[in-house]
């Protein structure tokens, strides 16, 4: 198996993009994933822009490694799906432009039964999208909300228009009483991105984020499962809670590191 990849979520810094570059590379990543709804929008960006921004990296010997397009309502929500559906495909095509492969998002909750029209609206959106990024040369990546094994592999097999692929949050399986492991055995193929992100049901069922290593992610077990697999993605630092998330990301870097390692 390659070396594995380490990069920050810089929406996670707060930070103006010099700023959050700056910190990124003194996490100890080699790589970083950018929100090109709210950080990095692609219509703010004129060539020059995206030229300077890729000089930047370079100096800092960062690479892109993926983009996160977020979203407040989900893919089925009818309020305002068509700016959605484009602003989606926005990101993808800007992704390409810029050599990077891989857009991550969440798409809401998938529908239980199939038969609703939420799960219909869904495939439908799926699917265009699906299209949209086979013709642009970038794959959009689904990150899991409260979703089974069996809802993921029915919605999959609905996909059948290009290629849909998994960004794979072991915390939040973990927080929605999920089993990562059992998750990307179930979709190894199709897994294109990771999160390095922990977390633990509480004494009252509830799902808390925790810096990583002190959750219930099993790092030894999945990243075996990473280098059984042959994963060629990036493991991406995330923190959405906390007081020192530059801190946590960075430690979070260093634990997984050492647990591939054998540190």
């Amino acid at each position: 198996m390659p070396a594995l990849r380490f990069a920050a979520a810089t929406r996670y810094l707060s930070l103006p993009i010099r700023e959050a570059i700056d910190t990124a590379a003194s996490l100890g990543a080699t790589g970083v994933q950018f929100d090109v709804r709210n950080e990095l929008k692609p219509t703010e960006l004129s060539e020059t822009g995206r030229r300077h921004l890729i000089r930047q990296l370079g100096e800092h010997h960062l690479e892109l490694a993926s983009f996160e397009y977020p979203t407040r309502r989900a893919f089925h929500d009818s309020e305002a799906l068509d700016s959605r559906i484009a602003g989606l495909k926005k990101a993808l095509e800007f992704a390409y432009s810029m050599g990077v492969t891989v857009v991550v998002g969440r798409i809401g909750r998938i529908p239980d039964d199939p038969e609703l029209p939420a799960y219909k609206v869904l495939c439908d959106v799926l699917n265009d999208i699906a299209r949209h990024a086979n013709r642009v040369g970038a794959t959009f990546a689904i990150t899991p909300t409260n979703d089974s094994v069996d809802g993921l592999r029915g919605l999959f097999s609905n996909i059948t228009e290009g290629p849909i692929g998994l960004n794979l949050d072991p915390a939040g399986l973990i927080m929605s009483s999920c089993d990562p492991v059992e998750t990307f055995r179930a979709f190894y193929d199709r897994v294109l991105s990771v999160q390095i992100r922990d977390g633990l049901r509480d004494v009252d069922g509830q799902g808390v984020e925790v810096p990583v290593g002190r959750g219930e992610v099993v790092w030894d077990e999945l990243l075996a499962l990473l280098e059984e697999g042959a994963f060629r993605g990036w493991l991406v630092a995330t923190r959405s809670s906390g007081d020192d998330k530059a801190g946590d990301m960075a430690r979070a870097i260093r634990y997984v590191r050492a647990v591939a390692t054998g540190d």
